[in-house]
């Protein structure tokens, strides 16, 4: 404890250098606040494990969360869901497969490959937006659909942390890594109880209207149009953000991002589940308090606030406390070398084979969107390193070959994005012509 102070000014100097070297370079903080967390733990400038950080750092990993579901826009979100389906679907499950089959081929066991496969799903759409952004193409057609598949993508992948982690966590700790019929139906139970609580919350108890009338077809919703309508009459999120007009918004966003991160862990799942759909279900217009234009800066500036807080403040402690465990060992490098190269491999050509594949068949995009698509796809969220997280460091499911593996790959899958969409930019935009078996991919 009495080196906390010295930590903490440390641990806040990484962060200063990691954002300033990843604007430099444009690359994702993300990998420097990393790589510079186990170079000091490495030289003993900061502790390989520090309890009071690890809890901040969790903070922060909520925070992220919370403010990635508050990124997201729920209505473009449904119209683009049909559109975009076959592109998450498609380009997480081969993912998946090739984490899974990777970690079989080399020797580990059922609960590692779930582990390995689940890491390789969720896509970093802010590294991807970001790359797009440096490129001037934000608003181009490919990336309104590597943003709605990537939502997509990560909602799917939310419920594969959900679902398969405590399933792993439970076979790991049984005899043979066996599970009960009773546990998986219990686990699916929760499931289902947790997201039947957060949609009711978000579909009824947020929205600030009123369902005066239900159809005869859907009887069954009756009571819950009666609990929601009294909801919100009385604890709408609209009158809760409200208060003192506007003054304590922030702190109520966080509010409402840790009650519901708080019911996700009650059910058993972690925390940054329930935060990113609170963030994902808080619409704009509850911040709309006196019916004047400039009200809308409410949402705006505590966005501000809150993103400072995930992205400036607190998250970035997670990521330096995950690099502190990476401890030099060049034994193990030598170890997980041909690991690395096989994951990465298999990562990079599945998912940009799978997800071009899937826009332009089930999603109805232009080749030359198609691949763009393909490559925006690639980085790995911060989901990968919470799942990373849960099972190295809280569950010791995988030991810390697997461990270095998996964060090599993810830091050489997150540093592919900005390089592909550089060099695709020019075939997407007609400026050069690219041919594959005599079929144009390019514009």
């Amino acid at each position: 404890m009495e080196h906390i102070w010295f930590y903490s000014a440390v641990i806040f100097g990484i962060v200063i250098l990691s954002k300033i070297i990843a604007l430099k370079t444009s690359t994702i903080d993300v990998l420097w606040l990393i790589l510079f967390g186990s170079v000091f733990s490495n030289i003993g400038i900061i502790p390989e494990h520090n309890e009071i950080l690890e809890y901040i750092g969790e903070w922060g990993i909520v925070f992220i969360m919370f403010a990635l579901g508050l990124d997201e826009n729920l209505s473009h979100f449904f119209t683009g869901l049909k559109r975009s389906m076959g592109i998450a679907i498609i380009g997480a499950l081969f993912p998946f497969l090739a984490g899974f089959y990777s970690a079989k081929v080399l020797g580990y066991d059922s609960n590692s490959a779930m582990l390995w496969g689940l890491t390789m799903t969720a896509t970093a759409v802010s590294l991807t937006m970001m790359s797009l952004r440096e490129e001037n193409l934000h608003k181009s057609t490919a990336a309104t659909g590597i943003m709605t598949a990537a939502v997509v993508d990560d909602i799917l992948s939310l419920i594969g942390v959900a679902i398969i982690v405590p399933l792993v966590i439970s076979a790991s700790n049984g005899q043979e890594g066996s599970l009960e019929m009773g546990v998986i139906f219990t686990i699916i139970v929760k499931v289902f109880f947790f997201f039947c609580i957060v949609l009711f919350v978000g579909l009824f108890v947020f929205p600030e209207r009123s369902y005066k009338s239900v159809s005869d077809k859907h009887k069954f919703l009756r009571y819950f149009v009666k609990i929601g309508n009294f909801s919100q009459r009385y604890l709408g999120v609209k009158k809760f953000v409200a208060l003192s007009g506007g003054l304590f918004t922030p702190l109520i966003m966080v509010f409402i991002a840790m009650a519901i991160a708080a019911i996700a862990h009650f059910f058993g799942f972690h925390p940054a589940i329930g935060a990113y759909l609170a963030g994902l279900f808080l619409q704009k217009e509850y911040f709309i308090f006196h019916k004047r234009k400039s009200d809308e800066n409410y949402f705006f500036s505590s966005k501000r606030t809150i993103d400072t807080l995930a992205f400036v403040i607190f998250g970035p402690i997670f990521f330096v406390n995950l690099g502190a465990k990476l401890v030099f060992d060049f034994q193990i490098f030598q170890d997980v070398f041909l690991g690395v190269i096989l994951l990465f491999s298999l990562v990079f050509v599945l998912q940009i084979l799978s997800a071009s594949f899937a826009a332009k068949y089930t999603g109805s995009y232009r080749w030359h969107e198609s691949v763009m698509i393909g490559f925006g796809m690639l980085g790995r969220a911060e989901l990968a390193f919470i799942v990373i997280d849960i099972a190295f460091v809280d569950n010791k499911i995988i030991d810390i070959e697997q461990f270095y593996t998996l964060i090599m790959v993810t830091f050489l899958l997150n540093i592919s994005v900005p390089l592909v969409i550089k060099w695709w930019k020019p075939y997407y935009a007609g400026e050069k012509e690219f041919f594959v078996f005599g079929v144009k991919l390019s514009r």
